[in-house]
């Protein structure tokens, strides 16, 4: 306890900063949620998923109602020669069905005022109207609305697509904080293992200082001791100046002072997942970006697939459409007009190109990007699979090593404890005792390292099951509805 508070009180030294300062522990889920808090970057994925989701309004905007009119005059010379005025309302109203179908009413007024009848029989001034409900239904091309339903398919799509670029950042800045955090772990493991050293050093040189009063101990005896000691202290110099380094670059992610100090605290009991194999690729490959990602681009492929296959097809429409036809007006000779009639009929419409071979290609580079993107998909579960299988290898044969660490540890401080004796007794010489607290420490460096590698392993196995983020609030990247 006492040479780690040294340590600590050298490091606080060493950053201009009071020892209280080093009270708080900042575990590595502190950190993440700390740069979600701040981050930038997350809060322009937040927009351009939002962004994604309105191409989804757009393409139901399709089914609404469709409004259009008209109105105007005009003066013109009819086949009799007469100058005719004439006057144009119009107006109609369409919109297209989920199922593909189509319905319109259209209604309009023609009023023509002639300057004089040639013809007493026919009505002058006049007034024609009409009104007609038109029902489409596409036997060919349109058929079930692929602009409608694939466009929704693609919507979808692109918002998968915009999330699974969100959570790829998510993940980065994840791995970033681990390695980060772990590495910070590292240097302070390092600086207190150097301190304990500097501590024992000290202690020896104390000691062979008294022998030498009573003129047991030789003056190269404490001339060793003292370069043991000074390459210490140097050491213990350059990783108090790493450790600012590390300090800096892991506040900056945080949106912290660069200055700002805490201490790194991380999980050492570290045992091998529970669950099977195939739950833990179950896991990750529902979280996977890369997954999302490429599944969202099979999708975008596909649709893109059925659009061209359509527009491919000849129109044909069959168009159904019923109404009412009226005019009326003054002749000069008998009653006024005034005369009313029921329309109504049933028409095949057909438009087509002669040449095709442009949709041909369109559909060929679709099929080509949705081979593309599933060529990629058999790759990315086969790297998830791999990275899986890595990673709990790694991890096993880290605790196996950690194990063997740990009684390196108990024997070299037993060698240790038995030299001092041996050294108080005068049967053996200090050189063998500095090579055995080298050891000792080198032991417990290699314990402490091989820790810090165990937990990055832990984190990354976390990370790729979606784990780490189960902790951590993003709710405040959520857009409200009076933000959107």
């Amino acid at each position: 306890m006492r040479s780690r508070l040294y340590a600590l009180a050298c490091l606080g030294l060493a950053l201009h900063l009071p020892v209280s300062t080093w009270a708080e522990t900042i575990k590595m889920q502190h950190v993440l949620q700390r740069v979600v808090d701040q981050y930038p970057s997350l809060k322009t994925s937040v927009l351009e998923v939002e962004r994604a989701r309105q191409e989804a309004k757009k393409v139901a905007a399709q089914l609404g109602w469709r409004m259009g009119a008209y109105t105007g005059v005009n003066r013109h010379v009819s086949l009799f020669g007469e100058p005719t005025d004439q006057l144009e309302i119009g107006a109609n109203f369409s919109r297209s069905l989920s199922s593909g179908d189509s319905v319109s009413i259209t209604a309009g007024v023609t009023h023509d005022d002639a300057s004089s009848s040639v013809l007493p029989m026919l009505p002058n001034p006049s007034t024609a109207t009409r009104i007609e409900a038109t029902y489409r239904r596409h036997l060919a091309k349109g058929t079930h609305f692929p602009g409608y339903h694939q466009g929704m398919l693609a919507a979808q799509a692109s918002v998968q697509l915009a999330e699974a670029q969100r959570s790829a950042l998510y993940d980065s800045l994840a791995s970033q904080v681990i390695e980060l955090y772990m590495a910070v772990n590292i240097t302070r493991s390092r600086i207190e293992n150097t301190e304990q050293a500097i501590a024992r050093s000290k202690r020896l040189r104390n000691y062979i200082r008294k022998r030498a009063n009573l003129g047991v101990s030789e003056q190269k005896d404490l001339l060793q001791v003292d370069a043991q000691l000074r390459g210490l202290q140097a050491e213990s110099r350059g990783l108090q100046m790493l450790w600012r380094n590390k300090v800096v670059a892991i506040n900056r992610l945080m949106g912290q002072k660069p200055g700002a100090s805490f201490e790194p605290g991380f999980t050492r009991d570290i045992m091998l997942p529970k669950e099977s194999y195939d739950q833990l690729i179950k896991e990750a490959k529902a979280h996977s970006p890369a997954l999302m990602s490429v599944r969202a681009r099979v999708k975008l492929a596909e649709s893109t697939i059925e659009l061209k296959r359509d527009a491919k097809k000849h129109q044909l429409d069959l168009v159904l459409f019923v109404g009412n036809r009226g005019n009326s007006g003054e002749i000069e000779v008998g009653p006024d007009v005034d005369q009313n009639e029921m329309v109504g009929g049933l028409r095949l419409e057909f438009n087509g190109s002669a040449d095709r071979s442009g949709y041909d290609a369109d559909i060929r580079q679709a099929l080509l990007d949705r081979r593309i993107a599933r060529t990629d998909e058999v790759r990315i579960v086969q790297d998830l699979e791999y990275l899986l299988s890595g990673l709990l290898t790694e991890m096993e044969a880290g605790i196996e090593a950690l194990h063997a660490y740990q009684q390196s540890v108990k024997s070299e401080q037993a060698k240790l404890d038995e030299a001092e004796k041996r050294y108080r007794a005068g049967r053996t010489d200090t050189d063998q005792l500095i090579q055995f607290e080298a050891q000792l420490a080198g032991a417990k460096l290699n314990r402490e390292l091989q820790q810090v590698e165990l937990a990055r392993r832990y984190q990354n196995l976390n990370l790729l099951r979606g784990l780490m983020w189960q902790n951590v609030d993003k709710s405040h990247l959520r857009m409200s509805e009076d933000n959107r």
